[in-house]
């Protein structure tokens, strides 16, 4: 049986939801699932259906069900490096099952901390003592990672990574109450049984003693293949003196990303803390945790630097050739030789980490001075395909919620002196990013969703003038920054797409559309909470027939129970 691996590169029913009745208390005897009766919601008729809540009735049966396809390995945040988060292999979650009674939560993985980090999965994967299992990881804000058996939830294996950094000492309280893993991690695959997880800790071992650490665990033990390496970076800048990572101020926000033996990482800071004295990084590192190449995104001294790199979480893009893609946020912005800063900037890198094309906004200065990080959101690669006449593209939005198309192989520096926007798109403000997707009639469609914004559906147009025409439009409003939905379907099969997103507020929702079509909701649920408010910048996992979705403390997960 073939086995997908969706972590290296991209290779209409009707609406019916019914009032399920209710389940009976239930705990697991690992400790791990808390079932607890609560009421479901009500549905109206006509119109978006008001979220679930709680188990559904048949949630055992769920857990037994075995998906029918062939597993696939999701490695990395958005499943590719582009990232599309596009899952092309997904054969049991259609709109029709989505939309069908037969579809809910099936149970609740309990755990120590906000998870962040879009969960990731391994199928088939052979244990030290030769069983084998698909697994679940997940990543805690608490420093733990989780190892789970992606069938019934046990756990397999658990690790800290030691104290989180608690927020009161860290100065800054957009996260509460700690900061630990905050990025998705990734996973490299090599065998049968083996796979190494890269996973960047931030860490508090005694009062104010800050660290950041990055750690090869074993897959399937979650011990260290190799020694923890500090993250510590520095830099000479060119009007003299040096500029260095600071453990305090500084995280590690946006998802790792991975790309021919090398692990990519960006490095933001926490609420523009200490903003005269740090930068931006684009960190290298090799499968041994050696630095191989870094790149400040300051390089002269300047009152307000900062240009961080932290894309609500979104991960770098990569394409085919290696070039690697971020933006960054407020910060200082110059294009003269010996005083050069990359704030509010779509960067372009060669694999090594050298500058090769940028963008920025015409307006970046008005963007800093209202706090409208454009690298609020994420850049994402939009795959090219036969016969494509226009330039590789690629899309970014920020706190602005301007959607700015590119051309990805020349950004051209500062837009009116050079820098070229294929074209403009307004939507709701962004801490958010796009997913991809190509469906039956061989279209690709962009799915983006800013602030309290509906989700809308892009058609991409690879011709002589490339284009994004908006073409379908989901009719419920986002939630706080917008969403980072994920596509699942059966390939370019009709009537197999499945769009999924968090939509964000102090309760935790999952809403899935139709990708054909968007309108009302297929299925909403509540799905968790989270520990300040709207500020839960998430991604859900939807892999092998179960869709996972992370919150303060649970992954909820959601499945067929026919």
């Amino acid at each position: 049986m073939r086995r997908w691996f969706l972590g290296v590169a991209v290779g209409v029913a009707a609406f019916q939801i019914a009032a399920y009745p209710l389940p009976e208390d239930s705990t697991a005897q690992n400790g791990v699932m808390q079932h607890k009766t609560s009421h479901v919601g009500r549905y109206k008729v006509n119109g978006p259906a008001l979220p679930q809540t709680g188990l559904h009735p048949n949630w055992q049966r769920g857990l037994q069900r075995r998906y029918t396809g062939a597993g696939i390995d999701a490695t990395l945040y958005h499943y590719d490096s582009y990232p599309t988060g596009w899952n092309q292999a997904e054969t049991d979650l259609t709109p029709a099952t989505v939309g069908s009674a037969s579809f809910g939560q099936i149970t609740t993985l309990n755990v120590d901390g906000n998870v962040f980090a879009q969960p990731l999965l391994v199928s088939g994967f052979t244990m030290p003592d030769n069983s084998v299992h698909d697994v679940l990881i997940v990543a805690t804000g608490h420093n733990t990672v989780y190892a789970y058996d992606a069938q019934n939830y046990s756990i397999l294996w658990k690790r800290s990574l030691g104290t989180p950094q608690a927020t009161n000492d860290v100065g800054c309280g957009d996260i509460q109450p700690e900061y630990g893993i905050s990025s998705t991690p990734v996973i490299v695959r090599t065998a049968q049984n083996q796979a190494a997880i890269f996973v960047v800790s931030a860490s508090e071992p005694a009062h104010l003693s800050f660290h950041t650490k990055i750690h090869k665990l074993d897959l399937g033990t979650g011990k260290d293949l190799v020694r923890a390496r500090e993250i510590r970076p520095q830099g000479k800048l060119a009007t003299g003196g040096k500029i260095h990572f600071d453990p305090q101020n500084q995280w590690n926000r946006a998802s790792l990303q991975y790309h021919d033996g090398s692990i990519y990482m960006g490095v933001g800071s926490h609420c523009d803390n200490n903003a005269g004295q740090i930068s931006g990084w684009m960190l290298r590192y090799d499968e041994n945790l050696n630095l191989t190449s870094k790149f400040n995104t300051i390089k002269a001294q300047a009152g307000y630097e900062l240009s961080s790199i932290w894309m609500a979480g979104y991960s770098p893009a990569i394409g085919p050739d290696g070039r690697v893609y971020a933006i960054t946020g407020n910060g200082y912005y110059s294009a003269t030789k010996g005083h050069l800063g990359y704030g509010e900037s779509v960067l372009g890198f060669t694999p090594d980490l050298k500058i090769d094309s940028t963008f920025t906004p015409a307006e970046w200065q008005q963007l800093n001075n209202s706090d409208a990080d454009f690298g609020s959101g994420g850049a994402m690669l939009i795959p090219k395909v036969d016969g494509q006449q226009a330039p590789a593209m690629i899309l970014g939005s920020g706190k602005s919620g301007m959607v700015y198309l590119l051309n990805a192989d020349n950004m051209g520096g500062l837009e009116g002196h050079g820098g070229a926007v294929l074209q403009k798109v307004q939507q709701g403000g962004c801490w958010c990013g796009a997913a991809y997707y190509r469906n039956s009639a061989g279209f690709g469609v962009v799915f983006y969703q800013g602030n309290s914004d509906n989700l809308h559906g892009y058609v991409v147009n690879t011709g002589a003038t490339p284009s994004l025409s908006n073409t379908i439009n989901g009719n419920a409003g986002g939630g706080f920054g917008g969403s980072f939905p994920v596509v699942s379907s059966n390939g370019q099969t009709a009537h197999t797409g499945v769009v999924w997103l968090i939509r964000r507020a102090s309760t935790v929702q999952i809403e899935a559309y139709n990708a054909e079509t968007l309108g009302t909701p297929l299925f909403r649920s509540n799905a968790g909470t989270w520990s300040n408010g709207s500020r839960a910048y998430l991604s859900p996992l939807v892999a092998n027939g179960r869709v996972y979705v992370p919150a303060y403390q649970t992954v909820t997960v959601f499945g067929l129970t026919d």
